[in-house]
Parts: C-alpha cells; sequence; structure tokens
C-alpha cells in the first residue's frame, strides 16, 4: 500500500517538475525522506500528505484511492477500508461553509467527503469551512475545517454550536442563556457583539462541535 501512495506522490511531483529537494522544501523535510515516501519505505503523516497534495493540486483521494474509484479487491476490502485500518481515517462529508462571524442566510453545498484520522473528528457527521474571525479565542480560525456531530440539543452551557436562528441564518458560536430566559450565541471574540434570542424556540441546532483541523499553511508561491 505505502509502495502505491509513493507511487502517486513520484507521479504528481514529476507532473510538477519539482525535485524530490523542491517537494521537501515544501514539507520541511530532507529530499531523502521524500525519496523514501517514493518507495514506500516510509508512512506519511496525513498532515504532510494534505500539504502536498495541496502544493501538486491534487485532491487527497488521488493518493489514498485506487485508480478506479475504489472496487472492491481480492481480499474483499476495499483500498479506502484498508488504508483506515493503517492510517485510522474516517471519511467526513464537507457541506460548504459556516460563518465565525455576523451570520448569513443557511448554504449548504456537499463538496464531497475528505479522509481524515479519526481522532481529530471527534466522530462528527459533517465538516464545514470556517469563514470568519468570531470564534478566534476557542481556536477556531478563519480557513479551518470544523467538525460537528449532528444532534438537535445542547448538552451544556458554553458548548459551541452549528445553528440556525428563527431568520434563517446560520452560525457557529458558545450557546448560553442569560437571566432573563434569552438565548445569547456568543463570540469567542469580543471585537463580535452576542446574537440575542427570545428563547430556544427561535433556533435550530444542527450540531455542535467536535474539532477542528488546521489545513498546512501552502507557500504564497504556490497559491
Amino acid at each position: 500500500m505505502y509502495v502505491r501512495i509513493g507511487e502517486r506522490i513520484k507521479k504528481a511531483r514529476e507532473e510538477q517538475r519539482l525535485s524530490q529537494a523542491e517537494m521537501g522544501s515544501l514539507l520541511g523535510v530532507t529530499a531523502t525522506a521524500i525519496n523514501y515516501y517514493e518507495k514506500g519505505k516510509r508512512k506519511i503523516n496525513i498532515d504532510d500528505l494534505f500539504k502536498l497534495a495541496r502544493a501538486v493540486g491534487k485532491p487527497m483521494e488521488y493518493f489514498l484511492k485506487n485508480g478506479t474509484g475504489g472496487p472492491v479487491e481480492k481480499t474483499g476490502r476495499r483500498p479506502a477500508e484498508k488504508l483506515e485500518a493503517v492510517f485510522d481515517l474516517m471519511e467526513v462529508p464537507v457541506i460548504g461553509d459556516i460563518r465565525a462571524g455576523r451570520p448569513v442566510s443557511e448554504e449548504q453545498n456537499n463538496t464531497g467527503a475528505m479522509p481524515f484520522p479519526r481522532k481529530l473528528t471527534g466522530n462528527a457527521t459533517f465538516a464545514l469551512w470556517v469563514r470568519g474571525e468570531s470564534m478566534n479565542g476557542a481556536g477556531i480560525e478563519d480557513g479551518d475545517l470544523v467538525f460537528i456531530r449532528r444532534q438537535s440539543f445542547v448538552d451544556y452551557e458554553g458548548q459551541i454550536i452549528c445553528a440556525i436562528t428563527g431568520s434563517g441564518e446560520s452560525t457557529l458560536k458558545m450557546f448560553t442563556r442569560d437571566p432573563e430566559g434569552k438565548v445569547r450565541l456568543k463570540a469567542a471574540n469580543p471585537a463580535f457583539p452576542d446574537i440575542v434570542l427570545d428563547g430556544e424556540g427561535d433556533l435550530k441546532v444542527l450540531g455542535v462541535y467536535a474539532g477542528v483541523f488546521k489545513p498546512p499553511k501552502i507557500p504564497s508561491g504556490l497559491l
């Protein structure tokens, strides 16, 4: 399996006319490490593979699945299942953007599923790209991918939720109640105001925060 992934890495690198040293500089590793990846002698970690995929303009599936979309092999196991056993991956549907700022009208656009380490996802049901800076104080920044576990209720005060307000606007905020019984959706950035609702009847909870993935930064020259 590592050999097949390595072959894909080599092919993608050569298509971009990059040397092993140039590829290594993008990932912060040596040319020798790239050589080992390409020969299947060393397992590339998922963060470096994500960074590599972005650098060469390939989807993660190009490296993690076979070229025919993953049919069942003679062993009876799909390639993705084998990879899950080694990397402990799970595929999470990415269904669009969520505003960590001022709420916007709900828009969901399923852009496909992406594989992530299971321990990172918190058994998430879906993921959303974060747009905005209101949750910076909670370690959720613009451009991050936030994992959401689908449920229609809040577990505790201060929990980060993905929700739609009564006006049909979606947002990512911390759930709180004030002494008057009103719901306050609080930002983790003091520059952003609370969203105040009369009660939970004005709120539709889509899910709760389960984790966050921070995509590796790509050198500006490759964007």
